[in-house]
């Protein structure tokens, strides 16, 4: 059993290469995974006043400014009527039926990929990030269109005297950009959950040279010990002649050490 461990770990060394080769896979893997856009930010824009009116959906006459709905955006995100909406919405479209909204995990990490954003410049954005670029957009349209239907509430909640004195426009005059979406793609290296692919990738190329390397070798007919050979010819053994090879290397080694200064 010894010799034939000893066997199998000579073979190992004299093809290493093979062992080498197994990693190509992985890097294979690894190459296509970091140059391949596996993230992207998704936005869409809207020029609005900080202090525009937005309707409560849980009164039917009150309302809350656009730069309170930002500040806790969860709220608006996670409305329970538009929550209602967005799942019945999600089951009749064909590009998200591998989601499923009725799940509260699902729901969460598809919430947790949005974000409302108004600048100084009074543009507020509604934003993605994340891995699906089809249920990035269906997630901004959808609440972009509940933004513009909550504002057109709040705008009709509002008094003649306010509407007049803050000068807000109508909301079919908000200057949304319906039709652009601005989209960024993301890339890298190295992300948590290919680890699991890479160890797979990785431990099935080099099982699989082990193997073949045993194969190999187990099949070779070459004797591999003077006892093989005596065992085969049936004849005893009356001495070894060494290599020669740890003799020459140590030599070589001691005159290059003499001739060096």
């Amino acid at each position: 059993m010894l010799f034939n461990l000893r066997r199998y770990i000579y073979a190992l060394t004299q093809r290493s290469l093979w062992l080498i080769l197994a990693l190509i896979p992985l890097a294979t893997y690894l190459l296509i995974t970091g140059i391949k856009a596996d993230r992207f930010t998704l936005s869409r824009s809207l020029q609005v006043s900080p202090d525009y009116p937005v309707a409560v959906t849980t009164s039917p006459v009150d309302t809350i400014s656009l730069n309170s709905l930002v500040t806790t955006p969860n709220y608006f995100f996670t409305d329970r009527l538009a929550l209602a909406s967005w799942k019945r919405f999600a089951e009749t479209d064909p590009g998200l039926v591998t989601y499923n909204f009725k799940d509260k995990n699902t729901m969460l990490a598809a919430i947790e990929s949005l974000s409302l954003v108004l600048d100084k410049n009074e543009q507020l954005q509604l934003g993605y990030y994340g891995p699906d670029t089809e249920l990035g957009i269906q997630l901004i349209n959808f609440y972009m269109n509940r933004l513009l239907s909550r504002l057109r509430a709040g705008y009709h909640r509002q008094s003649a005297t306010i509407l007049k004195a803050k000068n807000y426009a109508l909301p079919i005059e908000l200057q949304l950009d319906k039709t652009k979406l601005k989209q960024t793609e993301h890339h890298a290296w190295w992300r948590s959950e290919r680890l699991e692919p890479a160890t797979i990738i990785t431990l099935l190329p080099f099982v699989f040279a082990l193997i073949i390397i045993g194969f190999r070798e187990f099949l070779d007919p070459s004797f591999k010990s003077g006892r093989q050979a005596a065992r085969y010819l049936n004849l005893p053994i009356l001495g070894f002649i060494p290599s020669l090879d740890p003799i020459i290397n140590n030599l070589q080694e001691g005159s290059s050490k003499a001739v060096s200064p």
